[in-house]
């Protein structure tokens, strides 16, 4: 595993932290998304797995592209219009579908500053808990460029178009106060607190039966594009899946066992 990334299994969880805390975890020309596209092809379709953790080390969640490498890396203006989209599709998009794409529950556990691609990435995942310290922000247009890692589609989807809309076309930088009361995170922690809080909601997922949860993640995948007529049929074969499953009779006989 590159030492960009760290890779830590405690029972059903696995926690992925970017670990190039010296250049605020940034995503490219550090190893940091090479890192993360290895580790997640490690633990995505491991069934002894529920949960999936993501953070960064020091005092940064991810500072998203790094300038420096941008400024360094001269021949991506060179190359032609294809070969740059094609190079997104194949680096950084990958990364994202590969988040959105996961039957894990994601937790993004968000340590300080998440910034264009590293915002993107805490916002694909399913629950995002915050230090009182992160920030968030989306200012790519100020680099004459476009939320070209998923931010676009996923912000309006989760603060409406929009309060979406003000936030990229301005790259206005949120606290994290602001963005609770957004629905950008779940809670608001002090620093010393959030791995601790993190852990607590992880393992209360995780003890939760396996499959049932992988399905129901599909489900809520599948919500956001499918229309309600195909959204109830694709239920209704996931529960007849379920009830087939060792750990519905499981549950079925321990609930009737159990004193009223």
């Amino acid at each position: 595993m590159s030492g960009a990334t760290l890779v830590a299994i405690d029972g059903r969880i696995a926690t992925i932290t970017m670990n190039r805390p010296e250049v605020r975890n940034a995503l490219t020309g550090t190893g940091v998304l090479e890192g993360l596209l290895t580790a997640l092809d490690t633990v995505k379709d491991d069934p002894d797995l529920s949960v999936l953790v993501l953070t960064g080390a020091g005092s940064a969640f991810s500072a998203g592209g790094n300038l420096k490498d941008m400024r360094a890396s001269e021949d991506i203006f060179e190359g032609s219009a294809r070969q740059i989209a094609e190079s997104y599709r194949t680096s950084i998009l990958r990364l994202m579908r590969t988040v959105a794409s996961l039957d894990l529950v994601t937790i993004a556990s968000i340590n300080g500053p998440a910034i264009g691609g590293g915002c993107d990435l805490a916002l694909l995942c399913d629950l995002r808990l915050a230090s009182s310290s992160a920030t968030f922000g989306q200012p790519v247009v100020d680099l004459g460029l476009v939320p070209g890692d998923g931010g676009a589609w996923i912000l309006p989807r989760i603060v409406g178009w929009q309060r979406a809309a003000e936030l990229i076309f301005t790259g206005r930088i949120v606290e994290a106060r602001e963005a609770f009361g957004m629905g950008i995170v779940l809670e608001v922690v002090e620093p010393d607190h959030l791995t601790d809080r993190t852990h607590v909601l992880a393992s209360t997922i995780a003890e939760k039966p396996p499959n049932a949860l992988r399905l129901t993640k599909r489900l809520l995948r599948h919500a956001r594009s499918a229309d309600f007529e195909a959204f109830l049929d694709m239920t209704a074969a996931f529960q007849a899946i379920s009830h087939h499953t060792d750990e519905h009779r499981r549950a079925i006989t321990s609930r009737s066992e159990s004193p009223s």
